[in-house]
This record gives C-alpha cells, sequence and structure tokens, in this order.
C-alpha cells in the first residue's frame, strides 16, 4: 500500500512539474510575440534602401520594400498586398524622385495618416533629367529628375545620414545605435568608393552605351560618360539608332548594358550592328557594395 501512494506522489509531482514547464514555455512564447508585434515598421521603396535601412535600423525596426524583386520602378502600382505593407509602418523611407512614388506617396500617407514619410534623397544634388550622352548630336533633351541615387557610394551616403536621423527621431532611446551603424555603412560605402575607383583608374572619361541611362549618378563621381539607348523615357527613333551607331563604332564601345527588367531586343539590334555585345545588370541587388563594385568591373572590363 506504501508503495502505491509514493507511485502516486511521484507520478503527481511529475506531472506538475511538466505542467510548470510548459506554462513557461507558453509565457516566454507569448512574449516574444508581443515583442514581435511591438517592433516599428519601417517601410522603403526599392530592394536597395531595404539594404541600407537594414543596415542603419540593424533589429530595432522590421524593414520591407514596396516594390517586389524584379519590378520596374517606372511602371509599378502596388497591388492590395502591397498597401497592406503602408497600413502598419511607422515610418516610410522615400528615395523623393522615383515615378511610382510621385503617383502614389500622397495615397500612402492618406491610407495611414499616422505614418511619417521621409525623402532620404535630401541634400543630395540631383541631376535634372536622364543623362543622354555627351555633347555631341547622341544628347536629347533632359526631363524630370533622375532618381538612381542609389547607384553612388556618395549619394547613399547621404541617404544613411538621412535615415539615421529619422530613426533616431522616432526611437531616441536606441540613437547611439543607429549613429554607430551609420559610421559602418560609411565605412562601408567609402571601402566599395576605393576600390572602384581602383578599377576605373585606367578608364577615366570613358564613354560606356547603356539602354536605360540608370548610371548618371555613377558615372558624374566617376569621371565616365553614359550614353542612353532610351529617349527620354522612350524607346529609341530609326534615326537616332543609326546615330547611336555611328557614335558607338566611332568611339569603339563594343558593348551595352541593359538593366535585368528591360527588354533587350533594341540592344541587342544595336550589338549585332556595332558586332558587340549586350551585357545584363541588376540595379536593385540586394547586396549594394558588392553591386556597384561588379558594375565598376563591367565598365573597366568591357570595351
Amino acid at each position: 500500500m506504501i508503495g502505491i501512494i509514493c507511485t502516486f506522489a511521484f507520478m503527481i509531482r511529475y506531472i506538475l512539474s511538466i505542467s510548470v514547464i510548459l506554462s513557461l514555455f507558453v509565457m516566454v512564447s507569448c512574449h516574444g510575440k508581443q515583442d514581435e508585434i511591438k517592433k516599428k515598421q519601417l517601410t522603403v521603396s526599392i530592394i536597395p534602401q531595404k539594404f541600407l535601412a537594414e543596415f542603419i535600423a540593424g533589429d530595432k525596426f522590421d524593414v520591407q520594400a514596396m516594390l517586389p524583386t524584379g519590378s520596374n520602378h517606372e511602371t509599378y502600382e502596388p497591388a492590395p498586398r502591397d498597401m497592406e505593407k503602408i497600413s502598419a509602418s511607422d515610418l516610410y523611407l522615400a528615395l523623393g524622385a522615383l515615378d511610382f512614388e510621385l503617383t502614389w506617396l500622397d495615397r500612402f500617407k492618406s491610407s495611414n495618416p499616422k505614418m511619417q514619410v521621409i525623402n532620404t534623397s535630401q541634400g543630395i544634388v540631383m541631376l535634372s533629367g536622364h543623362s543622354h550622352g555627351d555633347e555631341d548630336k547622341t544628347e536629347h533633351k533632359s526631363h524630370g529628375t533622375d532618381p538612381h541615387t542609389w547607384l553612388s557610394p556618395s549619394c547613399m551616403k547621404i541617404q544613411a545620414a538621412n535615415i539615421c536621423t529619422a530613426l533616431s527621431a522616432s526611437d531616441t532611446a536606441n540613437s547611439s545605435f543607429y549613429f554607430q551603424n551609420l559610421q559602418r555603412f560609411n565605412a562601408l560605402a567609402d571601402s566599395a568608393d576605393r576600390i572602384i575607383r581602383q578599377k576605373l583608374a585606367g578608364v577615366q572619361g570613358k564613354s560606356f552605351l547603356i539602354f536605360h541611362p540608370a548610371l548618371a549618378y555613377f558615372a558624374r563621381d566617376y569621371n565616365l560618360n553614359q550614353i542612353s539607348i532610351e529617349q527620354e523615357g522612350k524607346e529609341p527613333s530609326p534615326a537616332y539608332l543609326a546615330e547611336l551607331v555611328k557614335t558607338a563604332r566611332e568611339k569603339g564601345i563594343k558593348t551595352i548594358l541593359i538593366s535585368k527588367e528591360f527588354d533587350t531586343r533594341n540592344a541587342e539590334a544595336i550589338a549585332r550592328e556595332i558586332n558587340g555585345k549586350v551585357v545584363v545588370f541588376d540595379p536593385m541587388a540586394l547586396n549594394w557594395a558588392e553591386n556597384i563594385i561588379k558594375l565598376a568591373d563591367l565598365i573597366a572590363l568591357n570595351p
């Protein structure tokens, strides 16, 4: 009888122990979920901004990008699932000149009046319109403001400082954390800049042919000349294509760069005329530093 009682008591203690462990597990899990819910939400426009925002914000914000991978920022229109990203966002970090931003930012703000919109390009000397070649007959009238600031290390450092200021204002308790991350990013950008300058040291002043003029800020920083196939955002006319072929032959250009989101047919047609090749690059790659160094290689190593 005593043995039965002891066995029963042991079972009770065992069950109670399991109950305590399960209760602790539930409490920890619930606490973790509460922390996730309380974490502030941050939305950016494009993937390279996500890289930058996450670099500065660390684990203090959840960062999401509006444009899905592979989207064209000039033609993108938010789907209902994309608009859901806005509903819980505390901050929206805009580039300030993307076509879809000019159309949608006011609507984003209306859908979430509490969300603060920050123009991270404030302080950048913006280029007016798209660069369309050197000062000869391949140059055409510009339009709008060129938004491709993220492909320039110097511009990205300004954007990083603006992001740091915005995050510090939103979360003052962690301002020193954001400033430390800003210093880390500046070191990364300076390192990428030095590598790019080394790679392009022998080709300063070089002209390169590109379908969509996404590298105007990059070209400005590194003394290069971007010649665009597109004319003011439109496909080239037959007459302009003939001019481009002549210019490419005169300058010895054998490579045409094109962003991965664009149709390559016109670029391939010109490449055949100059006995050259088309090289596809991704201006929206997540690993920003690696990507701009790769761009320098494409320009330096391809005629």
